[in-house]
């Protein structure tokens, strides 16, 4: 059973909904849907706060976004990330990513530019070149898990990628499909698959739950330590382009 615990520290670095997936497809084969959607973010039940996630078309090819609005008690955080991307051959190649943060303690903001012509990583507003060797496969703090909804979609169950942190490092990200589920969510009643971050010795678990009929939205994030709720992400609204109807009941 999943048990919850107050321990509202833990929301700052953990309540960015960057963990969470998005619809996709290749881009030689059907072109990604455009989407808005609404989420309630709840924790031991209650209702804390919302976020929005939406994907649209640009001239260079597209911006995944996400926005977040936490408030309990004397606590507040606020958070935006973008990502500017283009894909082919089923790959992501990720462009600028943004991540800005406010409310309670020190704002922030963070921006990590990639040019793959002349194979350059830049940080900061300034653009300052960041001495490392460039890899073909990074993906940022949200492209990445774009990336694993397309490799779904290819029928994959296992995937490890090389995601870059805000100051620009490289981390290994690796997570499996572990069961098949129907979820009761203020969305409706929908099949899931539910997809687990595999961390080795480490305390924390991440749970996403994604609906293949809506090619693979995410529909819930679930984070814990030590089996202990921190947070419980769940889909309310969502607007698909072009539309899907799933056989749940939204």
């Amino acid at each position: 059973m999943m048990k919850t615990k107050t321990n509202w520290r833990l929301w700052a670095p953990f309540v960015v909904i960057a963990t969470l997936f998005c619809s996709a497809a290749s881009a030689e084969t059907v072109p990604l849907s455009s989407f808005n959607a609404d989420y309630i973010v709840y924790r031991a039940g209650k209702k804390h706060g919302e976020a929005n996630r939406y994907l649209k078309t640009t001239e260079q090819g597209y911006q995944l976004g996400y926005s977040s609005d936490i408030s309990w008690m004397i606590f507040s955080d606020k958070r935006q990330e973008i990502s500017d991307f283009t894909v082919t051959d089923g790959a992501i190649q990720p462009l600028r990513y943004v991540m800005t943060r406010s409310g309670t303690g020190p704002n922030r903001y963070y921006e990590l530019n990639l040019d793959p012509a002349t194979k350059v990583l830049s940080e900061g507003k300034a653009r300052k070149p960041k001495a490392t060797e460039w890899q073909n496969d990074w993906l940022d703090q949200i492209s990445y898990q774009l990336q694993l909804v397309l490799d779904l979609r290819a029928g994959k169950t296992e995937f490890t990628y090389n995601v870059l942190n805000r100051h620009g490092d490289s981390k290994p990200y690796h997570y499996k499909v572990v069961a098949e589920e129907m979820l009761p969510l203020p969305y409706g009643n929908i099949k899931t698959l539910r997809i687990a971050r595999i961390e080795e010795n480490s305390d924390k678990q991440i749970y996403a739950w994604v609906a293949p009929e809506l090619d693979y939205m995410l529909v819930r994030l679930w984070r814990g330590e030590d089996n202990v709720e921190q947070f419980d992400v769940q889909l309310h609204k969502l607007d698909l382009t072009p539309s899907v109807q799933a056989s749940g009941s939204p």
